[in-house]
């Protein structure tokens, strides 16, 4: 599951209402592993800093890959020919060889450049990635001088939720089980959410506002009766019959369902509802708890059964199954199993647990 300290949506809404208001700070560092809402940014800053009479002579765009923290600090120390103030963006910063070294243009920065630096944290969980050292002078001046944003991953459990906050945005409604389902399509990068959510939009009939389950599945090449969250909800209300059909179809698709996602998801659910029953415990109220845990009102009721069929024990008893199943398909301990034989098996052991 994604981390988030920061309201990464929140933190982008207001710096997004400055600079359309025309508050536009001399620096800004846009970092992390959520690139969506650093293109955004981005882009905004390109369109609103200068009129489009001005950007020829005072826009200045590079690569970190092709530019050196020392000519990025000599362009923005330029004066502006002609025009108020410049503009100048590094995007990939991430591929420069000592991005930290932009430190030195604090010493004296200049009141008609407006610097941007985007910097993409890699957001594959099989990479190794270097993130912008917080303990630095150049982050700690880039805070004092202008503004830094940090752009975390949306948690994947608010993800469905946040998909039918961009419907919304765009004037559409969609159904909650449709938003679930191009979650499991198109993944946790928003970027590629909003690029398939924007292009099943444009397929909708003319006047037809609201995308469906069926919408989905006509369009997107799933189906809802085999998706991981179909598997979820056949293990919560112990529907075993189904759980094992679902099993099977993902065990002969294992191309487009790996079993890491699977484990990825079934784990998510579970310790959801070690923490139902935790919030259950110390009396905070159901609506609140759906709330907190993220679930939509309309998957409420799956939860409540859930938590009637895994008691406290046996729910740790199925999240220990979980680790210990996913440390198998990592290592020679599966033997001679197949992905798909280790789902078969691990949902026959959540079955008698």
């Amino acid at each position: 599951m994604a981390k988030q300290t920061i309201d990464t949506v929140q933190q982008f809404n207001a710096i997004s209402k400055e600079i359309l208001s025309g508050d536009i700070k001399p620096f800004y560092l846009l970092f992390g592993k959520e690139h969506y809402y650093i293109d955004k940014l981005c882009d905004l800053l390109m369109e609103k800093v200068l009129p489009p009479e001005e950007k020829d002579f005072g826009q200045l765009v590079y690569y970190g890959s092709e530019v050196s923290a020392n000519q990025v600090v000599n362009a923005a120390r330029q004066f502006p020919m002609m025009i108020s103030r410049q503009l100048v963006v590094v995007k990939e910063a991430q591929m420069m060889r000592r991005v930290e070294e932009i430190d030195v243009y604090f010493d004296g920065i200049q009141p008609t450049t407006v610097l941007v630096i985007c910097y993409k944290t890699p957001n594959d969980p099989t990479r190794s990635s270097r993130n912008i050292d917080k303990r630095t002078s150049f982050y700690k001046r880039a805070q004092k001088f202008g503004t830094v944003f940090e752009s975390n991953q949306i948690p994947d459990y608010k993800l469905d939720r946040w998909i039918e906050e961009y419907a919304r945005s765009q004037g559409l409604s969609i159904e909650p089980m449709a938003a679930k389902l191009m979650v499991e399509f198109a993944g946790t990068d928003i970027s590629k959410l909003v690029l398939e959510l924007d292009k099943l939009i444009k397929l909708l009939p003319e006047g037809n506002r609201s995308v469906t389950v069926a919408t989905v599945e006509e369009n997107v090449g799933i189906s809802r009766d085999y998706s991981v969250f179909e598997l979820t909800k056949a293990l919560s209300i112990k529907d075993m019959r189904k759980a094992f059909r679902i099993v099977h179809f993902f065990s002969e698709s294992g191309n487009r369902y790996p079993i890491q996602m699977i484990m990825a998801a079934l784990s998510s659910h579970f310790i959801r509802i070690l923490r139902y029953h935790a919030l259950l415990q110390e009396g905070v109220p159901r609506n609140t708890i759906l709330s907190q845990l993220g679930i939509h009102p309309y998957f409420g009721s799956e939860y409540d059964t859930a938590i009637s069929h895994y008691p406290v024990k046996k729910t740790m008893k199925v999240i220990a199954l979980l680790k210990d199943y996913d440390q198998k398909s990592k290592s020679n301990a599966r033997g001679n199993a197949t992905d798909g034989e280790l789902l078969q098996e691990l949902v026959l052991k959540i079955a008698d647990s």
